[in-house]
């Protein structure tokens, strides 16, 4: 389904160091503190936000 989304899309002709330092570097600021911390179970709300449009979509998780 998600390939289906996608037209005309394709990976960089070459993958350099460049590019995995880059993307080590923004997987590690996405997976820390403060941007993931576990869930407040004391009833503070969880708020659901989407979006989509003809290209695709997503949905995110937030408290």
């Amino acid at each position: 389904m998600y390939r289906r989304t996608l037209q005309n899309w394709k990976l960089a002709e070459h993958w350099g160091r460049k590019h995995t330092e880059a993307f080590i570097k923004l997987k590690k600021a996405l997976t820390s503190e403060p941007v993931l911390q576990r869930p407040l179970w004391d009833g503070t709300p969880f708020i659901i936000t989407m979006d989509g449009c003809q290209d695709g979509f997503g949905a995110v998780l937030l408290q």
